[in-house]
């Protein structure tokens, strides 16, 4: 599967990008070790974390292809992104949003970085 990235959200993500890193597109639902909590609501809470590739990313075995290299997910959580999906940069509030040919998927996913956190 391969995940869009606009311009702009290359551009909001290559300051998180070099060798080391990995990005994951998390569903954060309190499975694996970057969720402490998941997110009690009926909403779809996304996030796009920064990694160091030699953390364990076992929770994140399906990678989504995309123009900034392969985008690791929880492989169940595809069931919630949907055909097709992309990232794009909201230019009022400059947040990434997460969209499928279903339509909005999520407004706001956020940017964390773990790197160097075990």
């Amino acid at each position: 599967m391969k995940i869009t990235l606009s311009p702009e959200a290359v551009a909001k993500l290559q300051p998180y990008l070099n060798d080391e890193t990995a990005l994951l597109l998390d569903l954060d639902d309190g499975v694996g070790k970057f969720s402490k909590f998941g997110i009690c609501s009926l909403d779809i809470s996304f996030r796009i974390l920064v990694v160091d590739k030699t953390q364990d990313l076992k929770d994140y075995g399906t990678q989504l292809d995309s123009e900034v290299g392969p985008i690791g997910i929880k492989g169940y959580s595809a069931d919630y992104i949907g055909e097709s999906p992309s990232l794009t940069v909201n230019p009022r509030y400059q947040n990434l949003v997460l969209n499928s040919v279903s339509g909005l998927v999520d407004g706001n996913v956020g940017i964390v970085d773990f790197r160097g956190r075990e």
